[in-house]
């Protein structure tokens, strides 16, 4: 370690409120619900993050009590194998501050408090590095700044991403020190902490495999006892900890080769179908974070200055001496894994902002010491070009973070509370809540009820540990829920719609696996599904066995075909949005290329004349950027008008005047779902609206 001087302390404490501060002035009222006394999250895994800790307070663990999660993806749910070091250091900090805040408040401001934790470990392992306190201070304000890491731990980014650069740093910072210094003792704090990270992230992996190799051929040159006792000790913990973890990321090594941390689990993060779907398609390749970056991207994520910095400084590491190379070669790998990890998201970024805080210390170290020495400059020129060095480099990295703030807004608000108070307080315990899986967290939490789909999507990070100990069918949970309740919403079969929700309210995946194991035939297994919907009940055996499936399966299928459960809908206007890949997926094409929707949506920004920012006029007649669709169709207060412009046109337009909004679709998706609920708020005769709020509304099918 280092020797913590006066000076030593103050820039630690510069770092620490300048973290916090500046991720405290993100807050605002926008933030805060009155009328629930709520804050509100901007990620929607934090209300998941919040459930499991309201279990670890209320239950003792972070499960419903028995290790298994039924309000996420139900049915069946999922078990609960979800890091658990989030929830506890929760607990901990709310039963001491439980006077002052409530759960949720905590919940709200912690990322902005333990996340400056980063720069102080980046100013103590740079100190280490021999790094004067102003080259270790800045290093530690470049990764507290760092635009990626800034964003995804401002106040209400309640998620594991607070642990993602200060774990990394101190286990290796406590290896390098291990090996510099021959001392077993760092060591075992090295292990101690990284089985501690195990707990805390589940991309941990990559700073294990990172440290695998550089530990293995460090060990193969060098016979370091430490490095081995390293190795030893972590395995030992972590099995102990998580029994057949070890054998697991054993396995995973062939898929780290081939491809890290985002090719982990194939093809389903980048495409719209994957192995893992069939000809399914996977929502994955509309999440932002999990589409690999740009070079912009990656600039703008790290910030330009730690970029810079960082590569700058890896020669002067080169030059270090006293750990045989051990540090340089690690940072290299490390740095390398990153880059590979790219692939896999944006979301990786995280994985590069450590490693490159460290060398930016080397960096800004070398600058001030090769000015010093420069004794035929003027000295107050020299302070200039230092001060300007430091600014140019240091300065972008938060002016991009505010800047990229505004991008970040809540994805729920009054409303959507409203709507989850409603179904806590009028709804029995075992109903369904169907939604997009963007606020299933959300609304299995504050509704205290099961959801059909939710952030946990495919449930991914257990698929290399789908095993025979694994309790479900190893395809479950997967990303099938989507087409699914697209599908729904696309048909303009009411009867359709709501047999397909509920057979996703009472069964989950099972039917439709059953059929698609009995036929081995991906599109025809959803005829097959859509037919048995449609027909009556003592129909079905006859019908499976005239396609040849066996009796045992047709029974089986049949049974869970008459499964039922209650279930309640939520539509809103963020649907809208996301309207293009609702009809897209609900109209998917199996055995060959999918008709893309001619789909639009856009805000009114004039009334008189009407003008909206997607481009639909009027001026005598409506026009959508210059062409005549067949009807429009104008909503307000309830009421629908219906004016028929082009009969040989292939779109319709939406005014939707109570929501200053419009939306072009076509003309075959009139009597859709996605329309009649909605757009238009109509229940096609087969549902029935029990509560609005706002552009929220609850539908329940009508018996």
């Amino acid at each position: 370690m280092i020797k913590l001087t006066r000076g030593s302390l103050i820039v630690i404490f510069i770092l620490l409120t300048t973290g916090f501060a500046v991720r405290a002035g993100t807050d605002n009222s926008s933030l805060h619900s009155e009328r629930h006394h709520e804050p509100l999250m901007y990620d929607m895994d934090s209300y998941y993050n919040l459930r499991l800790a309201m279990n670890l307070l209320d239950h003792g663990e972070l499960s419903d009590g028995d290790g298994w999660d039924r309000h996420s993806y139900y049915p069946p749910g999922v078990p609960l194998d979800y890091p658990p070091l989030l929830a506890f250091i929760t607990i901990i900090l709310h039963l001491l501050t439980s006077r002052f805040l409530s759960l949720s408040e905590l919940a709200f401001w912690l990322p902005a408090v333990v996340s400056p934790l980063a720069g102080v470990a980046v100013f103590l392992f740079a100190g280490s590095l021999n790094c004067d306190d102003l080259s270790s201070g800045l290093a530690g304000l470049l990764a507290v700044t760092a635009p990626f890491y800034f964003m995804r731990t401002v106040p209400g980014f309640y998620d594991t991403d607070i642990f993602n650069v200060l774990f990394p740093l101190m286990v290796v910072h406590s290896l390098y020190l291990s090996v510099r210094r021959d001392d077993w003792r760092w060591s075992t704090v090295s292990a101690m902490l990284i089985t501690l990270y195990s707990t805390a992230w589940n991309g941990w992996q990559i700073l294990y495999y990172v440290l695998l190799v550089s530990c293995g051929i460090f060990i193969l040159r060098y016979r370091d006892r430490n490095i081995l006792l390293f190795l030893l000790i972590t395995t030992a913990l972590i099995e102990l900890t998580d029994p057949g973890r070890i054998p697991s990321l054993i396995r995973g090594i062939p898929l780290m080769a081939s491809g890290a941390a985002g090719q982990l689990f194939p093809e389903i993060l980048n495409t719209g179908s994957s192995t893992m779907t069939g000809a399914f398609p996977s929502p994955y390749a509309n999440i932002t974070e999990l589409q690999p970056p740009g070079f912009a991207e990656i600039i703008t994520g790290t910030g330009p200055g730690l970029l810079i910095a960082g590569i700058m400084g890896l020669e002067p590491l080169r030059r270090l001496r006293g750990d045989d190379g051990f540090l340089f070669m690690t940072v290299m790998i490390w740095l390398v894994a990153g880059l590979v990890c790219l692939s896999g998201g944006l979301r990786f970024i995280e994985v590069l902002i450590a490693p490159l805080s460290v060398t930016s210390a080397l960096f800004f170290s070398e600058i001030r010491t090769r000015l010093a020495r420069r004794k035929n400059m003027d000295p107050p020129f020299r302070s200039l070009l230092s001060a300007s060095i430091i600014v140019m480099l240091v300065l972008p990295s938060p002016l991009i973070a505010l800047d990229s703030y505004g991008s970040l807004h809540p994805r729920v608000d009054d409303c959507m509370m409203d709507a989850a108070v409603y179904i806590r307080e009028n709804t029995a315990e075992d109903t369904v809540v169907v939604c997009n899986w963007v606020h299933g967290h959300f609304f299995a939490w504050m509704a205290d009820r099961p959801v059909n789909f939710d952030g946990r999507l495919g449930y991914i990070e257990t698929l290399p540990v789908r095993n025979h100990g694994y309790p479900l069918d190893p395809r479950v949970p997967g990303v099938w829920r989507e087409y699914w309740q697209d599908r729904a919403l696309a048909t303009s079969d009411p009867v359709l719609a709501d047999g397909i929700l509920s057979m996703l309210a009472s069964s989950g995946d099972e039917c439709y696996l059953e059929v698609y194991d009995a036929t081995g035939d991906p599109a025809g297994s959803v005829r097959i599904i859509e037919e048995l919907i449609r027909m009556d009940e003592d129909q079905r055996m006859t019908y499976l066995e005239s396609l040849g499936i066996s009796a045992s399966a047709a029974d089986s299928i049949a049974a869970l075909m008459e499964r039922r459960s209650g279930y309640v809908l939520v539509t809103s206007d963020s649907l809208i949005d996301k309207g293009y890949w609702i009809l897209y997926y609900g109209s998917w094409n199996f055995t060959g290329p999918t008709v893309k929707p001619f789909y639009s949506e856009g805000e009114i920004i004039s009334r008189n004349p009407l003008i909206s920012s997607d481009g639909v006029t009027f001026n005598g007649t409506v026009l959508f950027k210059g062409m005549k669709p067949c009807r429009v169709f104008t909503v307000k207060e309830g009421w629908v008008d219906v004016v028929t412009v082009d009969p040989s046109s292939g779109f319709n337009v939406y005014i939707l005047k109570d929501r200053n909004r419009t939306v072009t679709v076509p003309v075959k998706y009139e009597d859709s779902l996605f329309v009649r609920l909605v757009l238009m708020g109509d229940g096609a005769g087969r549902f029935r609206a029990v509560m609005r709020s706002g552009d929220v509304t609850l539908w329940e099918p009508i018996e």
